[in-house]
């Protein structure tokens, strides 16, 4: 691993300019080589053209894998496609670990597309989603969420690789114990992850837990001084 920029695009493989592609691009690859180029461009918003593919968890009546095309509302992916929910959901962590957390009252207030997600604090990411059910305490899922975190660390930035551990302790420790966390301090760890990660992983961390304490004060606050 190597600190950014160079990008990959400018400077990788053999020290050549490097094109990184995912299964996702690549499978736009059918559709813009038989229908071209323009009718591609057609599909989505003015920023983010296309289509998206989006993973509905099981907590969905409909759960699976829906291809929707840019600017589709987060309203009509869940209720029309997914069909709702099978149990009472409070909140949508939206493009894996390191997406934004949606609160069930935001859905409405979003489209699926870069920009929609960054002007209301979210991340769209890879567009999977995680139904996070009522009855299950945010507390322990930011706990779990952290322990992912730090296992997946490579260990090669300490910000990254003491920071998480830190938070997956604090948070146990306050869900399990007469222990309550400094918001101070967790806000300082949190910002030291921002800046001083090497990479989005460590980097990219803090923004669903920032979601989850703007949006779930009232659950929250008994956890924090």
């Amino acid at each position: 691993m190597r600190v950014r920029p160079p990008y990959p695009a400018q400077e990788g493989l053999f020290r050549k300019p490097t094109v990184v592609n995912n299964v996702e691009t690549l499978a736009a690859l059918h559709y813009i080589l038989t229908q071209g180029a323009d009718a591609y461009n057609a599909l989505g918003t003015a920023a983010s053209k296309g289509t998206k593919l989006m993973c509905l968890d099981s907590r969905f009546n409909q759960p699976g894998l829906y291809e929707v095309e840019m600017g589709t509302s987060l309203a009509d992916v869940v209720y029309t496609h997914g069909g709702g929910f099978v149990e009472p959901v409070k909140a949508l962590h939206i493009g894996g670990p390191l997406g934004g957390m949606v609160p069930i009252r935001k859905i409405g207030d979003l489209t699926v597309d870069f920009e929609s997600f960054k002007e209301n604090g979210f991340l769209l990411g890879h567009a999977s989603v995680v139904a996070i059910p009522e009855r299950f305490p945010l507390v322990e899922y930011l706990e779990h969420l952290f322990e992912f975190a730090s296992d997946e660390s490579c260990g090669k930035c300490f910000p990254c690789r003491l920071g998480t551990k830190r938070a997956e302790e604090m948070l146990a420790k306050a869900r399990k114990e007469d222990y309550r966390i400094d918001r101070v301090l967790f806000d300082d760890l949190l910002h030291t992850l921002e800046i001083g990660s090497l990479c989005a992983h460590g980097g990219g961390i803090p923004l669903p837990v920032r979601n989850a304490l703007e949006y779930f004060e009232a659950e929250l606050g008994e956890y924090f001084i």
